[in-house]
């Protein structure tokens, strides 16, 4: 059964956006069927999905807003039809935090119906991101507030500190990120570059690589 659902989480600054722009992109090349951004970031004011929705439509992937009501925490037009389509597949753009999260909890239930798989985006480099006892601490929140169940959750590094990164700095903190999580049982399944580093860090890496065509350069703190 092919995937249906796609649900990107993680902490405000992790970078969830920039993936799921770019995994929506990707997914729209290489599948059948249509593909959904779905923008469920109601806690910030400052770049959202849908605040670069034209340039995804040229990639073929379609945007469920309200665009007349951008800055009001409402939820996107028709989430509940989307999630019984079986003929489409999309892609959730999760809040930051549990506060964040909480609004894709109404569809824990129409999820769980579908094949989803759920990626928790990790920036070691974000403060209050490096360590196992403040990643669990964050996901616990965030997996009580969105109702993902803990069971097949994908972990994904998204090493970036802005104008400061660089092809070193990435694997660094992609093998200090590996040892955390080890220290749980747990395990990286992946990791997001920008295209300026990807061909450096594909020889750097057996990890599975998202290469990000970066929407914006911002330095998270």
């Amino acid at each position: 059964m092919s995937t249906h659902n796609f649900v990107l989480i993680g902490e405000a600054g992790s970078g969830k956006t920039e993936i799921a722009a770019n995994l929506a992109l990707r997914l729209a090349e290489d599948m059948p069927v249509p593909v959904c951004l779905i923008d469920m970031d109601q806690t910030k004011c400052m770049f959202r999905a849908r605040d670069f929705s034209s340039l995804l439509e040229k990639g073929h992937v379609h945007m469920a807003v309200n665009p007349e009501l951008w800055d009001s925490p409402l939820m996107p037009q028709g989430v509940t039809s989307l999630l019984k389509d079986d003929s489409i597949c999309c892609v959730f753009d999760a809040g930051g935090n549990a506060v964040g999260a909480a609004m894709l909890g109404q569809f824990a239930g129409l999820m769980a119906e579908k094949n989803t798989s759920y990626y928790y985006v990790i920036n070691p480099c974000r403060a209050f991101s490096g360590s196992m006892e403040d990643i669990l601490e964050s996901l616990s929140a965030i997996l009580i507030s969105a109702r993902i169940p803990a069971e097949g959750l994908k972990f994904i590094a998204n090493p970036f500190m802005g104008e400061y990164t660089t092809p070193e700095l990435i694997m660094e903190y992609v093998r200090h990120l590996e040892a955390e999580l080890g220290k749980a049982g747990l395990k990286l399944h992946g990791l997001a570059v920008s295209e300026r580093f990807f061909g450096e860090v594909r020889k750097l890496t057996g990890l599975p690589i998202l290469e990000l065509n970066t929407f914006v350069d911002k330095l998270y703190v």
